[in-house]
């Protein structure tokens, strides 16, 4: 008897130790859910997209233990859009809750002025944003573009500072960190999704569509310069042209000047032409506004091709050449050139009024 039921106590501390070790009671059910957001693509307009690629969705047990879970097992809810400040998107697994940023508001570009929001991010880590810099009233907007040879975007000079210019003159404005170090039509496809943004949310920017102007320096005066075409721009993506291009020491041509970031190392001289502003100007064109320092020689040379496909086509445009400066001045205070700003926005407005 007594061996018995010392046998019994010996299964009962093994059946015990069995229990533990291969968890026959019931899992452990999560308490927690945490949403890593570093690789996330952002994609931000109004209607209901959220692109969860990307995140890392990691359940957490009361024990410690960890397990991923889908993002397709997950609902999301989209906050309501609103041009200033940063929102978060909730993520819940049943009855758990998580939340990321569907947009960033960096500290050192967001002031009462103007507030950043990140589009998506790239797979080569380029970063597409749009930057709202309003005055609001139902004015139209100018949508920016600034340089940077298309490997990166001036912020600074060639987008703050004009936005902050633009409304001082009275008229909303929008800069669009696009695309770079990728191939066309990237960059294009972003000004897309731009005008897509601004066009779905006017009504909480306060803007109007009508007559809008794109802006842009540099690369991103071609990029300005290409969007206005007929071949690859707004037509082609079956927006509105623009009303005017006002446009900054602004590399248009391609076709002697390879620009390896847009095109690639052995484009052909088809795919060169097509990215040639100066090359694609037709009737429809619209009014443009072009400028440079006779010192920037190469660019120089790309504004006299520009001027004269305009006076061919019988385009509306001021094209300026001023003397004591070089590229990438942005307002160029300080020199002869200093108020083209102020003189391109009348001309917009102007042939706007047409």
């Amino acid at each position: 008897m007594k061996k018995t039921k010392k046998m019994i106590g010996v299964f009962t501390i093994c059946l015990f130790a069995v229990v533990s070790l291969f968890g026959c009671s019931k899992a452990l059910e999560p308490t927690e859910i945490i949403v890593d957001a570093t690789n996330a693509k952002y994609f931000y307009v109004s209607g209901n997209e959220i692109d969860p690629a990307g995140l890392v969705i990691t359940a957490i047990s009361p024990d410690g233990s960890q397990k991923p879970i889908p993002a397709s097992a997950c609902t999301f809810d989209k906050p309501a859009f609103a041009p200033y400040g940063e929102k978060e998107v909730v993520v819940h697994y049943g009855e758990l809750t998580a939340s990321y940023p569907i947009y960033t508001c960096p500290s050192s570009t967001e002031t009462d002025t103007y507030t950043t929001y990140t589009v998506h991010v790239n797979e080569n880590g380029s970063r597409v944003t749009l930057t709202a810099s309003l005055v609001g009233e139902d004015k139209p907007f100018v949508l920016i573009f600034p340089g940077g040879g298309y490997a990166a975007v001036y912020m600074q000079q060639e987008g703050y500072d004009y936005a902050a210019e633009i409304n001082r003159l009275g008229f909303n404005a929008f800069i669009l960190e696009y695309s770079v170090n990728m191939e066309h039509p990237a960059p294009l496809d972003d000004v897309n999704v731009a005008y897509e943004i601004i066009e779905q949310n006017k009504d909480f920017f306060h803007v109007s569509m009508d007559n809008y102007a794109v802006c842009g320096s540099s690369a991103g005066g071609h990029l300005a310069a290409t969007w206005s075409s007929n071949t690859v721009g707004a037509a082609h993506y079956g927006k509105p042209r623009p009303a005017a291009a006002i446009l900054a020491y602004a590399s248009t041509h391609i076709y002697d000047d390879s620009r390896s970031n847009l095109i690639g190392e052995n484009a052909s001289d088809e795919r060169k032409r097509s990215l040639s502003a100066d090359e694609n100007v037709d009737a429809d064109y619209p009014p443009t506004y072009n400028w440079v320092f006779v010192e920037d020689e190469t660019v120089a040379v790309h504004t006299q091709l520009m001027e004269t496909a305009l006076e061919k086509a019988g385009i509306p445009h001021i094209t300026r050449y001023f003397v004591g400066g070089r590229h990438g001045l942005g307002l160029a205070e300080g020199t002869e050139a200093y108020g083209w700003m102020e003189e391109a926005i009348a001309f917009w407005q102007e042939n706007s009024a047409k």
